[in-house]
């Protein structure tokens, strides 16, 4: 079901006030440069060698974070669920090419800000500056833990954390890309799962 434009914003407005307090205004000219796409299971919203221009906003459903080495074989390094912000962050503060996919996981509507209007609005509002700089912190701070979790935990930790932070949504996830994402084979996964199930 598609969702109405003014109900996303209503949520976004919601989303945002658990970190800063907007006034009407500001959250007027938000509105005013936010614009609604419908997104498709599968639809690459941000492509590898260009740079990110958009912000974009999301309520539900599951976005996949991708690359390819040099040998051609693709990397799941990230998931970003509902509801939040999402970009490539280093392109899109550096205005450089990214070197990820951003592909959306299922059917959405999403609300999108071209970099150049937030950049403004930035300018324009200390309190959206500020909403902006707490959510770049959030983004960094889970990259260091995702990392972290990777380098240091075995799958079947990082797998049971995942879901037990996103349960409603670990059964969604193709297991080639699960797998890819925990950095073992899809066999050793289903093994895991497996025994998780006999516990």
């Amino acid at each position: 079901m598609n969702m109405d434009r003014d109900i996303l914003l209503k949520k976004r407005s919601d989303f945002l006030n658990q970190y800063v307090t907007l006034t009407e205004n500001e959250l007027k000219k938000l509105d005013d440069v936010s614009v609604l796409r419908h997104v498709e299971k599968e639809q690459i919203l941000i492509g590898s060698s260009q740079a990110a221009r958009n912000m974009i906003f999301f309520v539900r459903g599951y976005l996949r974070f991708f690359h390819y080495l040099e040998d051609g074989t693709e990397i799941t390094s990230d998931f970003y669920f509902a509801p939040g912000f999402v970009t490539s962050f280093t392109s899109f503060v550096s205005g450089k090419p990214t070197n990820v996919n951003v592909q959306a996981m299922t059917d959405m509507e999403v609300l999108s800000i071209e970099r150049e209007q937030l950049l403004r609005l930035y300018d324009d509002s200390h309190n959206i500056e500020r909403a902006g700089r707490i959510l770049t912190e959030q983004f960094a701070m889970n990259s260091e833990l995702h990392l972290f979790s990777l380098l240091n935990y075995p799958a079947e930790r990082r797998y049971l954390e995942l879901f037990e932070q996103h349960p409603e949504y670990i059964n969604q996830i193709p297991l080639k890309y699960l797998a890819s994402y925990l950095g073992i084979k899809q066999e050793t996964l289903s093994r895991i799962r497996k025994k998780l199930l006999r516990k």
